[in-house]
């Protein structure tokens, strides 16, 4: 081989891979979330959502969930892939509440997780196959904590929208937050029983992929007092009964016109 057919090899070769790599590239600049973000400002209080207001900005929700429809979700790296998977998720039930006219449950719409259906990054699915094909195999069960199904027994409903550079920290205290909320989880260290949201029975194979029992995993998240109870007695866990009623008031005056169509068939 020549010394000139040589280098044009070497020279073709890295342009060959210097190509594969951008191509396998994530975005430079991070997906933008700031219009979901100042919605959840302006309509969640203390995790109970305004219904009513987001009708009334029903407008802008939609345009953040149209920008959802193309954005690079597949090819997202980790943390950025949960934080708008979460984000969606949160939205779109959001707009499937809407769209079913003043419900006072979820469980009021047959198969709402399942009919509940978008396109996010060019893929078709529905709250249920986002959660469970995609967010639950992604192995941090955190996200049980910042998925919210319009329902008093979720976890509340930030007042944020996640982003991958305060995800970690956002979800812990999800966690944090949740699992200290009494209505919810609770040790009755008297009876040694720790009481635990349906959530845990649910997912406890998720959660047992990052500790070997419930009480382990939990223990980080609770109460010094409660964490060192649990660390020096023997406690029976068991579970609540999920509160399914809507996490805030839904009925508004809003024109049909003016919010999204019902979901066939309700």
């Amino acid at each position: 081989m020549t010394l000139r057919l040589f280098i044009s090899t070497v020279w073709i070769a890295a342009a060959f891979l210097s190509t594969a790599a951008r191509a396998g590239e994530a975005p430079a600049t991070p997906f933008d979330h700031s219009h979901f973000d100042h919605l959840l400002r302006e309509c969640v209080t203390d995790g109970v959502v305004d219904y009513p207001r987001f009708a009334e900005k029903y407008s802008e929700l939609q345009a953040y969930l149209d920008s959802l429809t193309s954005a690079p979700f597949q090819d997202l790296p980790h943390d950025e892939k949960i934080a708008m998977g979460l984000n969606a998720y949160n939205g779109f039930c959001i707009q499937g509440v809407l769209s079913q006219r003043n419900i006072k449950s979820v469980r009021d719409v047959w198969y709402f997780f399942k009919r509940t259906r978008f396109v996010l990054g060019g893929q078709e699915m529905s709250l249920d196959s986002l959660e469970h094909d995609i967010l639950r195999k992604m192995g941090d069960p955190r996200i049980h904590f910042g998925l919210v199904c319009a329902s008093k027994g979720c976890p509340k409903l930030s007042s944020r929208a996640y982003v991958a550079s305060t995800l970690n920290e956002d979800l812990d205290q999800a966690a944090r937050n949740f699992l200290r909320d009494k209505t919810k989880n609770y040790l009755d260290q008297e009876k040694k029983r720790l009481y635990l949201s349906a959530l845990f029975k649910w997912f406890k194979k998720d959660f047992l992929i990052k500790s070997p029992s419930l009480i382990e995993y939990v223990k980080p998240y609770l109460s010094e007092e409660d964490s060192q109870f649990l660390s020096g007695n023997k406690v029976k866990v068991e579970f609540l009964e999920y509160d399914w009623s809507l996490n805030g008031p839904v009925k508004t005056d809003k024109e049909p016109s003016q919010l999204p169509p019902p979901a066939p068939g309700t």
